[in-house]
């Protein structure tokens, strides 16, 4: 039987096993690879009134309306305002003005894509959130990326947020819709999103776009190590992002420190992370605010109504706090607002024109207490700490993380899977977008092709590495298959020489006339090997042997094939 030897089987079988690793290593690393991230900017974003407002800048309809989004919790469809923004007090009483407190108001007559959605295509969101009238049509999220036929609900009353919620907004609760969507789609590696806020301070060095990306993070936004944590499921806490703060700081201009939290006690402070919160901080009054009026020697009272809803004001003849203000979590990481964030100018909503309005005369201190109704309410992280921190969300992996934010225009975008892996090589879009019918480069990786300036495109150095490994591998495959034929037909060759001297007759004696020699003759014959054997064992002209595969006996080790598809 051929390989009949233990040793050689133990041998073949073990260089078997070494190959079909290698193909496999080589198969899991030519599919480590995401779909690129989608980024979209944080800006002030030029509605149909030609007015402005700030916010996630997303387009629906065909042709496009351009609106200003938000993110809510735990809202999971995406909910937009149509022309009637059903605006009440402290909202604007006029139209311009309800257009850019909703950031846009959504004209379905006017677009050419809009249909009816299909049964089942949308989850339920109960109170606090209003009726809807669902539609289906075209989402663009980025240049490349659209969605056709998605769901939106079109709010039909309003729903007693004031200013805390008045935006339209991008549901990213646990069933969220948008982020199904994309990953069903193949367009983002994980259900995860990001958000930088940006700056918007008083002046253009105090400002600056901010970015939300959908399946990654911006690594060009973030300063060290981040902390992560998982996602917890405290009801109060909408967003499911709780972190515990253990010091707040006041950093006065003198290079002084001083602490908000009592002297001599161990305490800390939950706070429920809310990007759309519109201030800094929902901050316990007793002690923390109580001590920061204390030590900026300052009494506030009078608050602002403006795109800041419900924060502090100065007023005439205060001294505004000219230092910055530092947020230590249990983790160690330490947040600092600096002052140009903390106390800009009051922004509001010009009651008769609708255009946002700077009043540099009233300096607006970004910071919430309580009223005396709402005291005991979770301590809550808006906006603005979002200009000095950087999180991210994964939705599959049940945690989020954050970190100091490096406010730049810089983008250095990476992909995180469902188990909260980074990934840096994107893989390359090459057929059609199951959510738009359109493919998206957007979503290609520099590192799968590069388009030439003809339009062609060529390999770059990892597939070339690909190839030249996966060349590799089959060539030794051969090699394994061929160094068992040899060593198995060497062995044989010494075996029947052996057994050829071992059983070979005796010379006969010398007779004066010639022996009969018929009988020695037939004892040859049957001594000889078989020729039928050795055509059929021989290695030179025995059944061929594939590349990659030994045959122990009646048993087949078998490498599987693997194929690389560039």
């Amino acid at each position: 039987m051929w390989l009949s030897n233990p040793q050689s089987r133990i041998l073949c079988r073990v260089r078997a096993i070494v190959l079909l690793l290698a193909c496999q290593t080589w198969t899991v690393a030519s599919a480590a690879c995401a779909p690129k991230p989608l980024s979209t900017k944080i800006r002030n974003v030029t509605l149909s009134n030609r007015l402005q407002s700030r916010g996630i800048a997303l387009a629906v309809g065909t042709p496009e309306q351009e609106f200003a989004f938000l993110p809510q919790w735990p809202l999971n469809n995406t909910l937009i305002y149509g022309t009637n923004g059903f605006c009440m007090p402290p909202a604007p009483n006029t139209q311009n003005g309800c257009t850019v407190w909703r950031g846009g108001q959504y004209d379905q007559l006017a677009s050419d894509t809009r249909k009816r959605p299909t049964i089942g295509a949308y989850p339920d969101d109960n109170a606090p959130y209003p009726s809807m009238n669902f539609i289906s049509d075209t989402l663009k999220l980025t240049t490349n990326v659209s969605l056709d036929d998605f769901p939106m609900g079109i709010a039909r009353s309003d729903w007693g947020q004031e200013g805390y919620h008045p935006m339209m907004a991008v549901g990213l609760g646990s069933n969220s819709t948008l982020l199904n969507t994309l990953k069903a789609a193949g367009k983002i590696a994980s259900r995860s999103w990001s958000m930088f806020y940006g700056l918007t301070g008083a002046d253009a060095n105090a400002q600056l776009d901010g970015s939300f990306i959908l399946g990654g993070y911006d690594r060009a936004k973030v300063k060290g190590g981040g902390y992560t944590e998982r996602l917890s499921t405290n009801p109060n806490c909408r967003s499911q992002i709780l972190v515990t703060i253990t010091d707040i700081s006041l950093n006065f201009p003198n290079g002084t420190d001083a602490s908000l939290f009592p002297k001599g006690l161990s305490s800390s402070i939950p706070a429920c992370l809310v990007p759309d919160y519109p201030a800094l901080m929902k901050m316990p009054r007793k002690p923390c605010f109580d001590n920061f009026e204390r030590l900026t020697n300052v009494t506030l009272s009078k608050r602002s109504w403006g795109v800041a809803y419900s924060s502090m004001l100065y007023c005439k003849g205060d001294e505004p706090y000219r230092g910055d203000l530092t947020f230590t979590l249990q983790s160690g990481l330490s947040i600092r607002i600096p002052n140009d964030q903390l106390v800009v100018p009051e922004l509001t909503i010009d009651c008769d024109t609708g255009a946002l309005h700077r009043n540099s005369s009233a300096q607006n201190l970004v910071i919430l207490p309580p009223q005396d109704d709402n005291e005991n309410d979770i301590s809550q992280l808006g906006r603005q700490f979002l200009s000095s921190a950087y999180v991210m969300a994964n939705l599959d992996a049940g945690e989020f993380t954050i970190w100091e934010s490096n406010p730049t225009s810089n983008e250095d975008l990476v992909a995180i899977d469902t188990n909260g892996t980074e990934v840096s090589d994107f893989c390359a879009a090459t057929t059609p977008d199951p959510a738009s019918g359109e493919t998206s480069p957007d979503s290609a990786s520099s590192e799968g092709s590069v388009e030439q300036k003809d339009g062609s495109k060529s390999m770059t150095p990892v597939i070339i590495a690909g190839i030249a490994v996966s060349g590799f591998v089959f060539l030794a495959g051969v090699g394994a298959a061929l160094f068992c034929l040899l060593r198995h037909w060497k062995r044989r060759r010494r075996r029947e020489r052996a057994a050829a001297v071992d059983s070979s007759p005796s010379p006969p004696p010398e007779y004066s006339k010639k022996p009969d020699n018929t009988r020695h003759e037939k004892q040859e014959r049957e001594m000889a090997p078989s020729k039928v054997n050795s055509r059929v064992m021989g290695p030179s002209r025995g059944k061929p042997s594939n590349a990659g595969t030994c045959e122990l006996g009646v048993e087949k080790w078998e490498t599987t094939k693997y194929y690389i598809r560039s």
